[in-house]
């Protein structure tokens, strides 16, 4: 998890720049990501918990049947879903952004001349 952390980090820092961090659309997909990743980290928790994958339930007279847990199905899903929002969060920033820079224009400084 601590790569995703670099890679959410470094896209929030790069929005700061690009001047979108305070764009609607940028903050609600933030959020969301956030929610995701909380998701995530429960699911990969909850398996790593369990003493097996498998997970057996009771059907007629008694007989069981065994299944993987449901959690690993739904670990990539998840995953994928954050992936695309962290990719439509960098298209927010490219597109409705534009790098702030420190460099006084030329008629800038000739005005302060």
């Amino acid at each position: 998890m601590p790569k995703v952390r670099n890679t959410y980090d470094e896209l929030m820092a790069l929005a700061e720049r690009y001047g979108v961090d305070d764009n609607a659309l940028f903050i609600a997909s933030a959020e969301q990501y956030a929610i995701q990743s909380e998701v995530i980290k429960g699911i990969r928790d909850a398996l790593a918990s369990e003493d097996s994958l498998m997970t057996t339930k009771e059907y007629i007279k008694g007989r069981l049947n065994v299944y993987s847990n449901p959690l690993i199905k739904e670990l990539p899903k998840i995953n994928d879903s954050a992936n695309r929002l962290l990719n439509t969060m960098l298209d927010i920033i490219l597109k409705l952004g534009h790098e702030k820079t420190d460099t006084v224009s030329r008629l800038e400084s000739l005005m302060n001349e």
